[in-house]
């Protein structure tokens, strides 16, 4: 069982899930509901047997590419990581390549914020943004330490400069 399961409300009210028939989408649910972490059922067929759902809607949400049967008996559920609100960043942060970066910089930097030299609520942040320079993400000189309010600070300050240039710009053209 997991700790938390969520359904993304895009996802549960797109045309493709809405679409199903309504054993399927109970039977959906009480999957994931009781999948172990990273979506894996190894319970799929007794959880519709016990919710009264025949198993061919368990072939259906196969069919439809809601779950994926990994070995006999288990299932993968496909959208896991959209429905917890797990997006392809957090997990590319989640990795151990990423901690191990991660550790790095504060360790260099004495874990402390190189902006007011706070020790608590570290971030190591990326100088040349994670989502544009993938080449440089896990390199130690891409970042540094900040405390979580200087970190928010430097971000404000990104975004202010950034909406001044798109303004200078709309002006200009």
């Amino acid at each position: 069982m997991t700790d938390h399961v969520a359904f993304s409300k895009a996802f549960i009210t797109s045309d493709d899930f809405v679409t199903l028939p309504v054993e399927a989408r109970c039977l959906y649910f009480e999957v994931c509901m009781n999948a172990r972490p990273k979506g894996v059922s190894c319970n799929a067929r007794s959880t519709a047997k016990c919710g009264g759902i025949p198993e061919k809607y368990l072939w259906v949400l196969v069919k439809k590419g809601f779950l994926r049967e990994i070995e006999d008996g288990h299932f993968q559920i496909v959208h896991w990581y959209e429905n917890n609100g797990i997006g392809e960043t957090a997990k590319k942060r989640n990795n151990y390549p990423y901690r191990v970066w991660r550790e790095q910089v504060l360790e260099r930097d004495g874990f402390a914020c190189v902006n007011c030299g706070a020790t608590n609520n570290l971030h190591a942040h990326h100088i040349k943004p994670f989502a544009k320079f993938e080449e440089c993400r896990l390199d130690i000189d891409n970042g540094i330490t900040l405390c979580r309010k200087c970190h928010a600070a430097l971000h404000r300050e990104q975004r202010r400069k950034e909406k001044e240039e798109c303004l200078k710009n709309d002006t200009i053209g």
